[in-house]
């Protein structure tokens, strides 16, 4: 499921290119995010909002399915993809919890820790430094995708809303349990390619380390 579309005897080929069709995807993505607030916020569309979101979500898995299978890895997709994710977690869940439907400490834990990697991005290398995406990200990128619209859903005056809060909070629990693994392992990952660029400056070869980032 996370490596869909990858094909194994073919290297993928990261290109420079920004109009593609799966970046046109990743675009479109994002402006599902302030349609997302505007509904909630304004028209208290709750049931469309989460459609929005569900859709916003769900195409997260098209658009790298896409890139893949049609060799249309671009270095933007690979830095704007994960961006996107971290707004969409972000936007939902700030959103909700300042109308009352999801906790914030759950929100300003799950916040908190893509603000402190952000900064650590930045403070260390200036930017992203490109170190690849690891399966427990996916994993736990996929859980709370799940566990925080959850919360929309327990709120929502319907028949299944006790089931669906329910499944919100422990979706969203093992999303922040694994969320925090895998912040870790972008933690030593950065910090061991960090002393890898150090010494390239002596050996004029650097490595990614084969720890993965977060997603």
């Amino acid at each position: 499921m996370f490596d869909a579309g990858l094909q194994e005897d073919r290297p993928v080929v990261v290109h420079d290119k920004v109009w593609t069709a799966a970046n046109v995807i990743t675009f479109l993505r994002f402006l599902g995010l302030p349609l997302f607030v505007y509904l909630m916020a304004v028209s208290q569309a709750y049931g469309i909002a989460f459609l929005v979101l569900v859709i916003v979500g769900t195409t997260d898995w098209i658009d790298g399915y896409v890139a893949r299978r049609f060799d249309q890895v671009t270095k933007l997709g690979q830095v704007i993809d994960p961006l996107i994710d971290r707004a969409l977690l972000a936007t939902a869940g700030l959103t909700m919890a300042a109308l009352g439907i999801a906790p914030w400490w759950v929100i300003l834990v799950i916040v908190g820790r893509d603000a402190f990697l952000l900064f650590l991005a930045y403070r260390l290398f200036g930017g992203n430094p490109g170190i690849p995406v690891s399966r427990w990200g996916k994993f736990a990128t996929a859980c709370l995708l799940i566990g925080v619209p959850g919360f929309l859903l327990g709120f929502m005056d319907w028949s299944g809303a006790v089931l669906w809060g329910w499944i919100g909070w422990i979706f969203t629990a093992v999303g922040v349990v694994t969320y925090y693994i895998a912040g870790f392992m972008y933690a030593r990952a950065a910090r061991v390619l960090l002393a890898q660029r150090r010494d390239g400056v002596r050996t004029g070869a650097v490595r990614h380390p084969d720890a993965g980032a977060s997603e």
